[in-house]
């Protein structure tokens, strides 16, 4: 095997890399993207369209560096993966090895005919598992290679995030004239194997969707189109939401589309709930279900999360608890990404909010994409199961930025002294468990009691609640009780009460 040594810059320190040594995961990702970044344009380009930066490395499952290769290394256009398979490993076995690609390898039917995808040159070589540096920017075609090769039994993992943003910016350019794309009609879209979520349903027609919701949809991207027009239902088409077939004229609604935008995508797809459980010390559970298009949800999350969480104060004691609580904004945001991440096809399980004083539990069916451990380590990349999903809420606005549900997470528990939060599986549910209580007794003392009406000469409810950090409802509790016991008086009725030191 002829010996290539490969230079990278790290921290201001030269590393060698050399064909046959052997290396960690992360060190054969990070030379994965160094080979990214000497990606080589094409100047022949019939269009003004900005190529991908794409790097490859084909290492055995124990470490072995193989091979390297990017985009137009040995000629121009060549992808990185096909460099490294067919032009640097021609006739080698390649069989258990291991690919890690900057990019998502093209799908089948992305390469003019008699060319193969990158993807279907990964399958046909053998290669057991393919490391994805980041997800086909372009919504109409994200997911497909992957989804092509996990159909094809071959394991697929990620890329660190800090790598996928350098993946990100460096290729920018490209990635926004992906977006640019997804506004034009394309007459002859590849269209996705055929599952419950990409095929058109018979029972469904464009009437079907909800009017509220597509109009919700034309705002968020600032489009200008109206409901119901063509350059509308072409939009929607491109982007794989409604499907024409040849045969007629009738427009239906693809299973992603009625989750997105139809009226009552329940009737379909009862799984699309959100089921919130907020368990109380005394009584039963307040359950409440949230339902209807997939898009205007997350008002319907926020508006929700008004609900105190929090189980009733004990009535048999004169204290408060304090309780660091999760903010609307961490919650929404973990809710918002079980939305966009679950899978769909799993029929009988419907997204879970479990609430008690001391946790709150996010139950998402279907196992992560990522691995445990990322999640674990708070390195979990912006990667979907779902990406035509996960493009529309983030360009919608519904989530704030590339993986901020996890930085909001860690930000939490560090800020709070809290204990690690919680990933596990459990039939078929994917759960996060965050823990919200650092609680301690404050005992409101009599003489506390005491030393503060007789500041004041006469207090409130109102009063009460706020020098001690209660409710009104508990502080007319703890005064009604001190005039039970002959300690305090009162004048006056309901909210014009006032409460005074009993005289001796």
């Amino acid at each position: 095997m002829k010996v290539k040594r490969i230079s990278r810059i790290k921290h201001g320190m030269v590393k060698k890399y050399k064909i046959g040594d052997k290396y960690t995961v992360r060190e054969l990702m990070e030379l994965a993207v160094e080979e990214m970044r000497k990606s080589i344009p094409d100047p022949n380009r019939n269009d003004d369209r900005p190529n991908p930066k794409v790097g490859a490395v084909i290492a055995t499952q124990d470490g072995i560096l193989i091979s390297t290769a990017h985009r137009g290394e040995l000629r121009i256009g060549d992808h990185a993966e096909f460099t490294a398979i067919e032009r640097k490993n021609r006739g080698s076995k390649l069989d258990g090895f291991v690919i890690y690609a900057t990019l998502e390898p093209c799908a089948p039917g992305a390469r003019n005919h008699p060319k193969l995808s990158c993807s279907e040159r990964i399958v046909n070589a053998r290669i057991a598992k393919v490391y994805i540096g980041h997800i086909d920017p372009d919504p109409s075609v994200s997911g497909q290679g992957r989804d092509f090769l996990i159909s094809n039994n071959i394991e697929i993992d990620y890329f660190d995030n800090d790598l996928v943003d350098i993946i990100y910016k460096e290729n920018k350019k490209f990635f926004d004239d992906a977006e640019i794309r997804a506004h034009e009609y394309n007459p002859n879209p590849i269209l996705p194997k055929q599952t419950i979520l990409t095929q058109s349903l018979e029972n469904f027609d464009i009437k079907d969707l909800s009017e509220e919701a597509q109009q919700e949809l034309i705002d968020r991207l600032n489009l200008s189109y109206k409901i119901a027009s063509d350059g509308f239902i072409k939009y929607l088409t491109q982007l794989g939401l409604v499907y024409k077939s040849e045969n007629s004229d009738t427009i239906r609604p693809t299973g992603m589309g009625l989750l997105i935008l139809g009226r009552n995508p329940q009737l379909e797809f009862e799984q699309s709930r959100i089921k919130f459980t907020v368990e109380q010390s005394v009584g039963d559970a307040k359950i409440k279900d949230i339902e209807g298009p997939l898009l205007l949800m997350p008002d319907k999350v926020e508006n929700l999360l008004n609900l105190s969480f929090l189980p009733e104060i004990n009535r048999e004691k004169f204290h408060r608890e304090e309780i660091v609580d999760i903010s609307t904004k961490l919650l929404r945001e973990l809710i918002i990404n079980a939305i966009i991440h679950r899978d769909y096809t799993i029929r009988d399980k419907q997204i879970r909010v479990v609430a008690s004083k001391e946790k709150i539990e996010i139950w998402s069916p279907g196992g992560p994409i990522i691995s445990l451990d990322k999640f674990k380590d708070f390195n979990v990349p912006p990667i979907s199961r779902n990406p035509k999903l996960a493009y529309i809420f983030f360009k919608t606005g519904l989530v704030e930025e590339r993986g901020i549900g996890m930085k909001e997470l860690k930000a939490f528990r560090d800020d709070n002294s809290l204990p690690n939060p919680t990933f596990r599986l459990e039939n078929e549910y994917f759960i996060i468990t965050v823990f919200r209580k650092t609680t301690k007794q404050v005992n409101i003392t009599h003489e506390m009691v005491f030393s503060f009406i007789k500041d004041k000469n006469k207090i409130s409810s109102g009063d009460y609640a706020t020098r001690f950090g209660v409710s009104t409802k508990t502080a007319s509790r703890h005064l009604n009780k001190l005039v039970d016991e002959g300690i305090l008086d009162r004048e006056g009725e309901k909210k014009g009460t006032k409460y005074f030191l009993k005289e001796k």
